[in-house]
């Protein structure tokens, strides 16, 4: 049971560059020229390596905090867990993984938690990514 999914190398350079500032030739060479990027920031998921670097600078660049905690690797996919600060909100994410055959990241998929927190840190960014702001509803309202 020691198969691991091929490129971890990959993926860790993805979490030296966003520890580093998120710079942009260092994003170019970990993501593949049609990588897929589902998110909490919009609904649907934004595609191409512009839009995808545009988002990733600009969540880096408006962080207080972004601090990736470890890399998992499984047989078929990697993992990575941070923790994110804009202001006064704090979430902890996952990003999930998928490499192509050239060891490019093809798609991201990222969780943020707790739900309350998400949706604020959401709004943090609408401005910044031109996306509609979410609205926590609950059972009281």
């Amino acid at each position: 049971m020691d198969a691991f999914a091929p490129h971890r190398k990959t993926v860790e350079s993805f979490v030296d560059c966003m520890h580093r500032g998120a710079d942009e030739d260092a994003l170019c060479s970990v993501l593949a020229e049609d990588v897929v990027l589902y998110s909490p920031l919009a609904q649907e998921p934004l595609i191409g390596r512009g839009a995808v670097l545009e988002a990733i600078r600009t969540v880096g660049a408006a962080a207080a905090d972004l601090t990736y905690v470890e890399v998992l690797s499984g047989e078929t996919h990697h993992a990575a867990s941070f923790r994110l600060q804009i202001d006064d909100t704090l979430v902890d994410g996952m990003d999930y993984f998928l490499l192509d055959a050239e060891g490019k990241i093809s798609e991201v998929t990222i969780w943020w938690r707790p739900l309350p927190a998400g949706v604020e840190m959401q709004r943090h960014l609408t401005g910044l990514l031109g996306t509609p702001s979410w609205k926590l509803l609950t059972d009281t309202e």
